[in-house]
Order: C-alpha cells, then structure tokens, then sequence
C-alpha cells in the first residue's frame, strides 16, 4: 500500500501457492496483474495425496497374516518408487531389491499397485496429472479433473482434485509462464534452518542480524548523531 494505484496497476503477474487468502488479496492491491500457482505447489499437493493414500492401503495390511506383512513391508520400503514419475522408472536395468530380488523399477511398482484397487486407481490418476504438469498441458489437466471422478479413488486425492479445480484459472497462466518461487522459497528454508540450528532465538534483531550476515545483505539503518554535551 506504500505504492499508489498506477503504480499497483502496472504489475503484470504475481506468483503464489495455493493459499486462499493470497487471491483476494492480490485482486485487491494488483487489479490488472495475471496470478499465478507456482508449479512446484501443483506436484506437491498431489504427491502428499499419493502418499497418503499409500499409508492408508499399507496400514490396512498390517495384521497377523505373513502374506500381507510381506505387502506391507513392501509398500513401507519402496514408497519412492510409487511417487516417482512413470517415465523416470527403469524398464531396461535389472537390480537387486530387498524383499523382492532382482527385478526391474517398472515390475516393482507393477506388483505393488496389484495388491490394492484402491492403490491403482489413485496411482494412476496422480500419474496422470503428474504427466499434464510436466508437459504443460492444460486440456489434458482439465480432463483429469473435470471427468467423473473413479469410484476408487481416494479421499485425500478427491480434496485435492477440488482444490485445483478451484484454482484451474491461475493454474493455465502458470503454464503460460516461466515463473515460480524457487529462489524466495529457498531463501526463506534457509531462514529456518538457522533458527532450528540456533535453537531459536530470543532476540529479534540477533536473530534478523543472523540473516543479514548470512546473506551478506546491507542493512539501510543509518547511524544515529552522537549526542552533544554541554
């Protein structure tokens, strides 16, 4: 609000996470600027429903049964590969894996994914979007979202679903433009990281001269006069 109206109006585009408050606000003091999500906000919030819904159908097999504890381990140990990108999963190089033996990424995930209906068809869906996000595809994206939800899927994965669609408008401009929050949301762990290895701090301005240090910022306080004695 330091900044007058024309001057508020001449931004083009502000680049946010998915915090509801953030829009109005921005509507309010930016009218004519483009919002945008940040994408590295977009994976997130699909991976966290993955995950979960991985934790739900794992905790399920957790009984007195060999055969589902073999399951569960499984799906305790290899959670990476169930999030990792279906194109990033080697089909050609054959490891050797705990639990399993020598076998390859893609059988892993396969083998996985057929312990649980629930589990495939949320992988799936997440793939799916993951693969729209990556190649910027808004149509595609939109169909994911739009069409009938499966009956299987998750509710972790339904509330994420609403909440991108809720934020379809700004999301097309993120995939319009090159713009994210990489470089603030790296400056701000940076900032947090010093106040957990600090153990806090009591002092504000210790704590605010910590940052500045550490940044090899310059501060804009000037030096105060001396005071004159009579």
């Amino acid at each position: 609000m330091n900044y007058s109206l024309n001057d508020r109006r001449n931004v083009e585009t502000v680049t946010i996470d998915m915090n509801a408050g953030y829009v109005s606000v921005i509507k309010e003091l930016f009218p004519k600027a483009k919002i945008i999500i940040d994408r590295f906000h977009l994976v997130q919030l699909i991976n966290r429903s993955m995950n979960k819904c991985r934790i739900s159908v794992m905790n399920q097999l957790r009984t007195s049964d060999n055969e589902d504890m073999k399951k569960y381990r499984r799906l305790k140990r290899y959670w990476k590969l169930i999030l990792k990108k279906k194109s990033a999963l080697s089909s050609v190089e054959y490891k050797y894996y705990s639990l399993f033996g020598q076998r390859l990424e893609t059988s892993i995930v396969e083998e996985i994914l057929a312990y649980d209906p629930v589990l495939k068809a949320n992988y799936e869906l997440y793939q799916a979007l993951l693969k729209a996000m990556e190649e910027k595809d808004f149509k595609m994206l939109e169909s994911c979202l739009i069409n009938p939800v499966h009956p299987l899927i998750s509710s972790y994965m339904k509330t994420s679903i609403k909440t991108l669609k809720e934020h379809l408008p700004y999301i097309h401009n993120s995939f319009n433009y090159p713009y994210n929050n990489g470089k603030i949301e790296g400056i701000n762990n940076k900032i947090k990281v010093l106040n957990r290895v600090a153990y806090g701090y009591r002092n504000f301005m210790n704590y605010k001269k910590r940052i500045i240090l550490h940044f090899k910022l310059k501060t804009t306080e000037q030096k105060q006069p001396r005071s004159q004695t009579a």
